[in-house]
């Protein structure tokens, strides 16, 4: 399903090739933390919650081919993109393809319908299950209903999320009347700055399932499973040998897999937003620096456990006080 959240974790190429290239930084400036806001939370309304539930449920099992344009802050072109989407024998597929530039695609499978994510089951409101620990999304953002929206032709609403800390950002959706689909986005920080932003331009929902899958391969392809995470948890699991001694209230460990054979990758989600920490053993000097482009942000910092040296990489669509905090209370279990 094409989600805020997946469009970010192709169009870098992948997290880790982002975070590595902070090798050539040298950014160290400190960053002040901003005091949180009230967390006070109010229930959200009943069309608040149906469009969440739509967003994270109807999309995943949907046929459909489009066109979106995207860009950041660090870029102001426009790169143009075309999604596929289909289920076959009961598993979700998707190819991004760049209509820029050289040609390439990211193909996206594996996912059987029916199997919610973490990140899927907090948009729904199913946390009963999952502990009393975890926060309910209106214990996070304010949702604010702005009304009525066309994009793409089609009818929309547009739902402002306002994170109710200083944590993560605020998001502008427009979210599909009929299918939930994420038509229109814009991510922006904490002085309503646009960070980035994408935005349908055509969308079929009725396109030829043989022609699609025949579509012929771009030159240069990249592929990865759809989620890290179980399908349908119904508790909340912790990382293995590695501990988070702080992350922002409401984020939740999602998965861990290794990468390259040598580095830890942990996921953690709020259902809104993501981040990723990479931990690898270092040999020589570790830079220490932040590192941006559009949305993603990436932190490095370093760590001594067990007589060994780690780098310590945050990577995600969060602010640099949240990454920095993360990065420097990570330990062993």
């Amino acid at each position: 399903m094409l989600t805020p959240l997946s469009i970010r974790a192709v169009l870098f190429l992948s997290p880790l090739v982002f975070s590595l290239n902070l090798q050539a930084q040298d950014v160290n400036a400190p960053v002040s933390e901003k005091p949180a806001q009230s967390s006070a939370s109010v229930a959200q309304s009943p069309e608040v919650t149906k469009l969440l539930q739509k967003m994270a449920s109807i999309p995943h099992t949907l046929n459909y081919q489009g066109s979106f344009t995207y860009q950041h802050k660090d870029n102001p072109s426009l790169q143009s993109f075309r999604i596929i989407h289909w289920v076959e024998d009961g598993v979700e597929h998707e190819r991004l393809q760049h209509l820029n530039g050289p040609e390439r695609e990211f193909l996206r499978s594996g996912k059987a319908i029916g199997c919610e994510s973490l990140g899927d089951q907090l948009l729904q409101g199913k946390i009963s299950q999952l502990g009393a620990s975890l926060a309910r999304m209106d214990q996070l953002y304010r949702f604010e209903i702005r009304g009525p929206e066309r994009v793409a032709g089609r009818e929309a609403t547009a739902l402002l999320a306002l994170p109710l800390d200083a944590y993560r950002h605020s998001s502008l959706l427009t979210i599909d009347n009929e299918t939930g689909l994420v038509l229109k986005s814009w991510l922006v920080d904490e002085s309503a700055r646009p960070l980035e932003r994408y935005q349908f331009i055509d969308l079929d929902l009725s396109p030829d399932l043989a022609s699609m899958q025949q579509q012929p391969a771009a030159k240069v392809q990249r592929s990865t499973t759809s989620q890290l995470s179980d399908c349908n948890p119904s508790e909340l699991k912790q990382s293995q040998h590695w501990k988070l001694a702080w992350v922002p209230p409401g984020f939740a460990f999602v998965g861990q897999r290794k990468v390259r054979e040598q580095i830890d990758m942990l996921m953690y989600t709020d259902g809104l937003t993501t981040f990723s920490v990479f931990i690898e053993i270092a040999s020589g000097a570790i830079p220490e620096g932040v590192a941006q482009r559009g949305a993603t942000l990436a932190v490095m910092d370093s760590l001594s456990y067990q007589g060994k040296r780690y780098r310590i990489t945050v990577v995600g669509e969060i602010p640099v006080v949240t990454a920095q905090k993360i990065a420097q209370n990570i330990g062993g279990i």
